[in-house]
């Protein structure tokens, strides 16, 4: 009987990963057959020469693109995003005031080697990359993709997220908090089947990420949402959009994806609203995700595993087990609501470049791209959150390093205490 296109994709993606798993597993686990715990640190799982591959690789998306990244012209602020934080998850960041790239006080690898620091120091400083930021912001609020650019509810996340890895304490300092928050809430639908949603910009799209993408803002410039949006809407249209499945959709009537699962269960979360679906079904649509040959996620049903749901699927059962400790008193978990094992291995396995190139893939046969790199380091935190330090935990509702959204909320709430 003939495999279907799926079932042979399926078929001849995991024939390389059991290979690369078999080829792998007796170098990454220990004499006693286990890997690391998530209790160790989160670059534990990496050497010296992986940790640097990888930082060179996203510190060339710093320097001048290749012609290939015209069509990432109005998505800047997401190339910017997902490098800084990679390399703030790998230990290389603007620490401090001071303006150039460097490993951070807590790096196990120091010192780096000749080529590395070569290469840090052609980075830009962080006062280019704050002003390349602020040259996309718009009088009427939000951030474009590049300079005079029109604002997107997207873009305008990765912005402030990057201004939040860039500049600790002092990221906030350039927004104009005032027009984003007349930006956003005019971008919320006010009337019909979309009543709550919101587009994405000025005529544009509605779909499952905007909700996210306006909450994640809120809360990292610390302004409260039930000022400027109608919260009651939102929380309506995201339950509109849980399938019978368990997952959402982007829109009403679409399939379960785990990237709008994620960004509606957050949106839900940031809310504090997220007891207003079915949380149980949704468990078991997100559980039933990871797959047990290749040990990583997929985004839908009967779809191909793909690193960058490593962050999207893990995160969301994350956010799920916190829920539910908290709602039935379950005090402390000490291992994952995950296989934490088998998705190390398959990140670090199947999806890891070798250090002479670095980088990390979507899946075996792709090559390497910052998006996949952010969101497959993103994801492989998850496994080390128990007991972590914040500068080696990532915020499960942002995606930025727990400390650096901890430095700017104490900064926050001193500007707070002085203006009363």
């Amino acid at each position: 009987m003939a495999l279907t296109p799926t079932e042979f994709e399926t078929s001849s993606l995991r024939k390389k990963v059991v290979a690369l798993l078999d080829e792998g597993r007796a170098l990454r686990r220990g004499d006693d057959g286990s890997t690391a715990t998530s209790t160790d640190s989160f670059l534990s799982c990496f050497d010296k020469a992986e940790v640097e591959g990888h930082a060179r690789f996203l510190l060339s998306g710093l320097s001048l693109l290749k012609p290939g990244f015209r069509s990432l012209d109005a998505s800047r602020p997401w190339l910017l995003f997902w490098i800084v934080h990679g390399l703030s998850l790998l230990g290389i960041e603007y620490e401090g005031t001071g303006e150039n790239l460097t490993p951070a006080s807590w790096y196990p690898f120091s010192p780096v080697t000749e080529e590395l620091a070569r290469t840090l120091g052609g980075a830009p400083s962080k006062t280019s990359c704050l002003g390349f930021v602020a040259s996309c912001q718009n009088s009427s609020g939000g951030y474009g993709g590049g300079p005079q650019q029109l604002s997107h509810v997207a873009t305008t996340y990765a912005a402030v997220a990057a201004l939040v890895v860039v500049g600790g304490r002092d990221a906030l300092e350039q927004v104009d908090r005032e027009a984003l928050a007349s930006f956003l809430g005019r971008m919320q639908v006010k009337h019909g089947k979309r009543k709550g949603a919101f587009t994405v910009h000025v005529g544009g799209e509605v779909d499952m990420r905007a909700c996210y993408l306006v909450m994640a803002v809120f809360r990292m410039v610390g302004l409260d949402p039930a000022t400027f949006l109608d919260l009651d809407a939102m929380v309506e249209y995201i339950r509109s959009c849980q399938t019978y499945e368990g997952g959402f959709g982007g829109e009403p009537g679409n399939e379960a994806h785990g990237g709008y699962s994620y960004c509606a269960f957050a949106a839900l979360a940031l809310a504090g609203r997220h007891g207003e679906v079915d949380i149980y079904q949704l468990l078991e649509w997100a559980s039933g995700r990871q797959q047990s040959v290749e040990g990583g996620f997929n985004g839908r049903t009967n779809k191909l595993v793909d690193s960058c749901y490593s962050w999207w699927q893990g995160a969301l059962l994350c956010l799920i087990e916190e829920h539910l400790c908290q709602e039935i008193d379950l005090g402390e978990r000490e291992d994952t609501v995950f296989h934490s094992g088998a998705l190390q291995d398959w990140i670090l396995l199947c999806c890891q470049l070798p250090p002479k190139s670095g980088g990390l893939r979507d899946k075996p046969g792709a090559s390497p791209d910052y998006y996949h790199t952010c969101y497959a380091l993103s994801g492989l935190s998850l496994c080390y959150r128990r007991g972590a330090m914040p500068h080696n935990r990532t915020d499960l509702l942002c995606n930025v390093r727990e400390d650096k959204l901890l430095a700017l909320d104490e900064r926050l709430r001193r500007e707070h205490k002085h203006t009363r």
